[in-house]
This record gives structure tokens, sequence and C-alpha cells, in this order.
């Protein structure tokens, strides 16, 4: 499973609002532990470009701080 993480990579954070981030974080969960993860650039995009955007990489779960 893929989770994706609203990113502030400047502070390591979770960025506060889903639409107005620049990064997500991406972890590979496999068997409870993290394989694998990756910062990927948002590119801009709004809410429903998002949303598809991350269903595109295969990411199942999603958290950040809110979303309007």
């Amino acid at each position: 499973m893929k989770i994706a993480v609203a990113y502030e990579p400047d502070e390591g954070l979770i960025f506060q609002h889903f639409g107005h981030t620049e990064f997500f974080k991406v972890y590979t969960v496999e068997n409870g532990g993290i394989v694998s993860d990756e910062t990927v650039s948002a590119a801009g995009a709004g809410h429903e470009a998002l949303a598809g955007y991350l269903k595109g990489l295969g990411v199942g779960a999603l958290i950040c701080g809110g979303i309007g």
C-alpha cells in the first residue's frame, strides 16, 4: 500500500493544506512496515487534479493537515 503525506520539505512536517501543498512524501508500506519513501512534486495542481495524480501513483491513503 502507498500512503501520501502532504509535505513541507524545508520543515520536514505535514503541510497544513492539501490543495496548496507543493510536495508529497509517498511511503510504500508492506507487512506493517515502511519499505520505501520518496518525495514527489505536486506540480502546482489543485484539489481535484491532486486526487487523480495521487491515484495515478497508486496511493491508497492520504495524510494532510486539512482539505478546504
